[in-house]
Formats: structure tokens, C-alpha cells, sequence
């Protein structure tokens, strides 16, 4: 695997070198697998000394692991996509905040989108996102039942090959706080409760909340 970034350790001057995954491996003085495997993710254990290593290469040389690359591989990505409608909109950026509290909790990475869920640019915006193969997608709105029929294709096509999509709701009309959540930060409002919620079992391996209402 490649990545475009110069090294590091380079001269400001010398053109740029793509880093690779055997580059990293013998900076590291391990093997082509066990880097990989530490760099892109694998159920195998490797022993933390090793890890260590592999991690400080990596940053030492300026290797990124190449997301797309995983992509075309098959892999999905330990990146998680949230769309909302409005940035402006405080209660679906709390619920956002939820989500992505909960998955920076069990090492995942975060990305958030904003695009009118009731027009067509919304699954255009999904049909990229599933494109880059995130682990999850979660559609933040209040208003569930306007969000445009592409979306929720596109996401029924997600959830058909293996994604996790949710539509978590964003309304006010959720009573309870945050703080009967477990894990959730005191003092947090119901919203970020709300996605906390909807990350923790979408992630968590419970029941995904795929295409709710």
C-alpha cells in the first residue's frame, strides 16, 4: 500500500516519494505483515513492542494509510461518516457530537457532512460516502419523513453490502438527558445522549437502528 506523502526525514528540496507499507516494515525492523497489520487494521494480535515500533516508523517516514486502496481491496475503513442538514442547527450537531464522542471513544475516526436531506445533492452526497466504505453512516435530522428517497436507497444499497447506516432522529421530543446514558460525558445534553446512543449501538454490535424513523 502507497501513500503520496514525502518522507519526513527528506530534504525540503528533494521531490517527493511515495512512503510504502515495505518501507515502513523495515524502518520498523519487522515484517510486510505485521506492519499491515498494525497500520490497517487485522483481528491477529502483534505484540506491543512491535506496534510501537511500527507506529513511530510510520510517523518518522510520513506514511497515511490509503483509504481508497482499502476500498478497492474489499476493507472497509475504521472511519465513520455523520450527515446532517444545517451546521446551524445546534440539537443535530449535539446529536452528532453524541456520535462521534462514543466512536472517538472505541477508535474510530469521524467525519461530518452537512447537505439538505430533502434534495437530490443528499444522495449524491450518501452515494460518495458509501463509496469510500466507512464503517457507518448516520443521517442526522428532525425530520425523518422528508428526507429525499435517493438517500434512503443509497443507504438501503450500503446496508445490502455490508455497511452500517442509521437514521437517528434529532427532534426536541426526546425527554431523557444524556446522563442515563452510560458513558456519556455529565452534564450533556439529551441530544448528544441521543447519538451517543444510536454510535453505541450501531458500533457497539446491538440491534443497528438501519433506516428507523
Amino acid at each position: 500500500m502507497r501513500s503520496s506523502l514525502a518522507r519526513s526525514d527528506a530534504p525540503a528540496a528533494a521531490a517527493a516519494v511515495e512512503v510504502t507499507l515495505e518501507d515502513v516494515a523495515r524502518s520498523a525492523g519487522v515484517s510486510q505483515s505485521t506492519a499491515s497489520r498494525v497500520l490497517n487494521g487485522s483481528a491477529r494480535r502483534v505484540r506491543p513492542e512491535n506496534e510501537e515500533r511500527v507506529r513511530a516508523a510510520a510517523a518518522r517516514l510520513g506514511y497515511v494509510v490509503d483509504l481508497r486502496a482499502q476500498a478497492t481491496a474489499g476493507r472497509r475503513s475504521n472511519a465513520v461518516a455523520v450527515v446532517v442538514d444545517s451546521l446551524r442547527d445546534e440539537t443535530a450537531m449535539q446529536t452528532a457530537a453524541g456520535i462521534h464522542g462514543w466512536a472517538d471513544a472505541h477508535d474510530s475516526l469521524v467525519a461530518v457532512s452537512a447537505c439538505r436531506l430533502d434534495g437530490e445533492r443528499a444522495a449524491e452526497l450518501v452515494r460518495t460516502l458509501r463509496g469510500q466504505r466507512p464503517r457507518a453512516i448516520f443521517v442526522v435530522t428532525p425530520r425523518a419523513s422528508t428526507i429525499d428517497p435517493g438517500v434512503r436507497r443509497e443507504l438501503a444499497l450500503y446496508a445490502a453490502h455490508g455497511g452500517l447506516p442509521a437514521i437517528v432522529p434529532a427532534g426536541a421530543s426526546e425527554g431523557a438527558r444524556a446522563t442515563a446514558v452510560e458513558g456519556a460525558p455529565d452534564g450533556a445534553e439529551a441530544a448528544f445522549g441521543r447519538g451517543w446512543r444510536a454510535a453505541a449501538q450501531a458500533l457497539g454490535g446491538a440491534d443497528c437502528p438501519i433506516l428507523s424513523d
